[in-house]
């Protein structure tokens, strides 16, 4: 499958080349990359990007040393850093030596020319043990906009399905408010993780007569954006983390009020981004309908964190983004001694 997207530096074609679970996925990439010989590849990771089992996953990581190895200067963006996570409130696979695994998922990422982290906690982390690396924000993925408040009472939980994302604290906390907001509703949007197929399907049977509830599944990237337009507000009760959150950014970008569990990461998250949420007690059902009704009865302050988080998303816009990359970009050809650089544009390019 093959497309192209116009942009200010020419005409950017993708190339889809492997799918997660692929057992020969490492292979179809370097295979790839050896037919289009690129002057540089850069490689956006994850811990569980390959499939579900750790082989698999330690397999596909392996694929940034080999391009590297065969001359290619290499770019990593890594969103998690697991051996800084809670690997048991994961339930990361390897028991014992699930440790061992995160630190060596680590190690693999950092033979890359330049590694680009999304958290400064992370960059700085790995900066202190000598590796060459830049934090760059994920950032606003679209122009920012303060989309028109929502007419309806719709909460919106949108991520992976898995354990750890706190969707049954939710639910039982919805549960509760439906009784005050008859009108409530909430959506579930997002596919089953990888590691926890069963899961959504679990859960639906589990609160099969609980009303007022949308089982969305996998949204098309064309559509989130209608998503968030009928979200009043969106909850993230996660009961653990494995880094940054596009969907923080994405509420500060379509301006949508945020309640988030008050976890370190979180916290880190928010803080670096100088970004407000309403936060509450990780796990605690009632700390989370306390919240969420005090956003419901508080028109004032919905609009306060999102006037506040509008400010803040400018300074992550796609287009300085663009330019971090490029600059580090940039970094990694100059540290291999390629002649070649990428140009970055002007902010006036980029705004024309």
């Amino acid at each position: 499958m093959n497309g192209q997207i116009p942009n200010h530096l020419g005409i950017t074609e993708i190339d889809y080349c492997w799918q997660p679970g692929q057992g020969n996925a490492r292979t179809a990439i370097l295979s790839r990359v050896k037919r289009l010989n690129p002057d540089l590849v850069w490689f956006n990771l994850g811990a569980s990007v390959f499939g579900k089992s750790p082989w698999s996953n330690i397999s596909g990581l392996l694929t940034p040393i080999l391009a590297r190895q065969f001359g290619y200067p290499t770019v990593i963006t890594l969103h998690e850093l697991l051996e800084l996570a809670d690997l048991h409130a994961l339930g990361a696979p390897g028991g014992a030596l699930a440790p061992l695994g995160a630190r060596l998922l680590t190690n693999i990422a950092t033979h890359a020319d330049i590694l680009c982290l999304t958290m400064r906690q992370y960059a700085d982390w790995l900066s202190a043990r000598r590796v060459d690396c830049v934090h760059i924000p994920i950032g606003a993925y679209h122009e920012p906009e303060i989309m028109e408040e929502s007419a309806s009472h719709e909460l919106l939980f949108f991520t992976t399905l898995a354990p750890y994302k706190g969707l049954e604290t939710l639910l039982e906390a919805f549960q509760l408010l439906r009784t005050e907001y008859p009108e409530l509703s909430l959506s579930i949007a997002g596919a089953g993780h990888t590691r926890f197929p069963d899961y959504p399907r679990e859960l639906r049977e589990r609160f099969q007569n609980l009303e007022g509830i949308r089982w969305l599944g996998q949204i098309p990237e064309d559509d989130v954006k209608e998503l968030f337009r009928r979200a009043r507000l969106v909850i993230l009760p996660y009961t653990a983390s494995t880094g940054s959150s596009s969907v923080l950014y994405q509420c500060a970008t379509w301006g949508r009020a945020v309640v988030a569990s008050n976890l370190a990461e979180t916290q880190q998250l928010v803080h670096e981004s100088k970004l407000k949420v309403e936060f509450f007690e990780s796990g605690n059902v009632s700390c989370l309908s306390s919240a969420i009704r005090g956003l419901l009865d508080s028109p004032e302050r919905r609009h306060q964190q999102i006037r506040h988080n509008f400010r803040a998303i400018q300074l992550t816009r796609p287009e300085e983004m663009c330019r971090k990359y490029i600059q580090a970009f940039n970094r990694a050809l100059e540290k291999r001694r390629s002649p070649k650089r990428i140009p970055i544009p002007s902010p006036e390019t980029q705004l024309a």
